[in-house]
């Protein structure tokens, strides 16, 4: 039995409503099948439009090299390179000065004198102390390179000089050359310490009221006296004094033009021989 001969069985239904019902059933399973399988191929669709879209988007296919960068080399450190510094004349200030008070001598018997030299030297005072930069005419004398830490019985360090000399001459046991006009050396003695303990000189002026000069970011005091010279005639001599570094120094020229001291103290503080001088 059908469902066709249960619906003509129970009410004798007319034939033409039958068919009717029948034929709506029939249809309604295959409209929602069509509108099912319509909405998955719209999905579908819409997938195949995506994809295609990012496709031609992603950089897919052959590519022009670029050219090749090679790493840098950390290897090595960068190689300091100076630059190159200007100093003008016409800003350099010179303060009177009355001279170098005397030196201060320490008895042996009382206190530790200790030679420094080589790398005893270096180590200490972690700098290279020849100027980069001299006046034409001066060379080194055997001296230097050389240096005394005195200590006092108590253990505290009262002196730690290291004397350089650069000299137009030398006499046989090392000391400078003196001329016979002025009866004075002609160049250059620069010295550093650590501890701050260097020859005192006298000015003029009380210290809060000398003026200093600005080379390269350093302020430096620079003073210049008459010495009087036998037979007869007189020599001007320049002190300067700057701290750099954690070092403390001091230059004192004789018979040098203000303009090569003012050129030799630039390249110790710059630690380039590239110096200009204007005016």
């Amino acid at each position: 039995m059908n469902g066709k001969d249960l619906l003509m069985g129970l009410g004798h239904v007319d034939e033409a409503y039958i068919q009717a019902a029948e034929e709506k059933m029939l249809y309604k399973p295959f409209g929602t099948a069509l509108r099912r399988y319509g909405a998955m191929a719209a999905c579908f669709a819409v997938l195949i439009v995506a994809a295609t879209m990012l496709y031609m988007r992603s950089p897919v296919g052959p590519t022009t090299p670029g050219p090749v960068v090679e790493p840098p080399d950390i290897s090595q450190p960068p190689e300091f390179v100076p630059e190159e510094v200007t100093v003008d004349m016409g800003q350099v200030y010179f303060n009177d000065a009355i001279g170098p008070q005397e030196d201060i001598w320490y008895d042996p018997d009382v206190y530790t004198i200790t030679p420094l030299s080589g790398q005893a030297y270096a180590d200490y005072y972690q700098w290279g102390l020849t100027p980069p930069w001299l006046p034409d005419g001066l060379s080194p004398a055997k001296w230097n390179d050389t240096a005394e830490q005195i200590t006092a019985a108590d253990g505290t360090m009262v002196s730690d000089i290291a004397n350089l000399g650069f000299y137009s001459g030398y006499y046989e046991d090392g000391t400078p050359e003196l001329y016979e006009n002025t009866n004075a050396v002609k160049g250059l003695s620069l010295s550093a310490s650590r501890i701050g303990a260097l020859p005192q000189w006298d000015y003029v002026l009380p210290e809060q009221e000398r003026q200093t000069t600005d080379i390269n970011g350093i302020a430096v005091t620079l003073g210049v006296s008459i010495r009087p010279c036998e037979p007869t005639g007189s020599i001007e001599v320049i002190n300067a004094e700057w701290e750099s570094d954690g070092l403390h120094f001091q230059l004192v020229a004789q018979q040098v033009e203000r303009v090569n001291v003012v050129k030799t103290i630039a390249s110790i503080i710059a630690g380039t021989k590239d110096i200009t001088i204007i005016n």
